[in-house]
């Protein structure tokens, strides 16, 4: 069962893969406050659900942006780890933040893993920052934006790619940007996740 655990509300655009955000619009169109905010109210959710799930964390937000404090993401680890019926996945865009907190003050539990998301190639950087992860590594490859190139999957466990169908302008993604994608993680042994290669038919 996939469960959202939205331990964080509101978030900030880093990138043009940020355009169609489903949260972003669901809070303007409601006229709210999409400044990050920590919901410590939400994180003892998953030990209430005794069915093994897994976990989107900060699902349309962000558990690794600035906003958001060191000792509440030490917190929120401290849960999951304590949920170990669970999976949880945290995907995040601020992949130099995602490194240095990792590095400095988190110990990753074997049910937790560290994602980046990635739209185009000019942002294949933080696929370094995520290999510097002591976690089982996995990339989410959309909203795609544009080709991503020759890219060095070293160190990477998991992947899959994420067609946008949500938003007023969902965008269109060529066949041959997947295809290249899918190719090098072929060659390269990372793990395709299947049900996350998602297309306006499937989705």
């Amino acid at each position: 069962m996939i469960e959202t655990w939205n331990i964080v509300s509101g978030c900030e655009r880093i990138s043009p893969g940020c355009d169609n955000c489903p949260t972003y619009w669901e809070y303007h169109e409601k006229g709210l406050n999409f400044h990050p905010k920590e919901r410590r109210d939400r994180l003892y959710d998953p030990l209430k659900n005794l069915t093994p799930s897994v976990y989107m964390v900060a699902a349309g937000s962000d558990l690794f942006h600035e906003a958001v404090t060191v000792n509440f993401i030490q917190d929120a680890f401290k849960i999951m780890r304590q949920a170990d019926w669970h999976q949880f996945q945290v995907v995040t865009k601020r992949a130099e933040r995602l490194e240095a907190v990792s590095n400095r003050y988190l110990d990753w539990p074997s049910n937790v893993f560290a994602g980046i998301g990635l739209e185009e190639g000019r942002y294949k950087w933080r696929i370094d920052c995520l290999r510097n992860v002591d976690a089982l590594r996995f990339i989410s490859f959309g909203p795609m934006t544009g080709a991503m190139g020759k890219l060095d999957l070293s160190g990477i466990h998991q992947a899959g790619v994420v067609v946008e169908h949500w938003g007023p302008n969902p965008r269109d993604v060529l066949p041959e940007w997947i295809d290249e994608i899918h190719q090098q993680c072929e060659e390269q042994g990372v793990t395709i996740l299947n049900k996350h290669w998602l297309s306006k038919e499937t989705a």
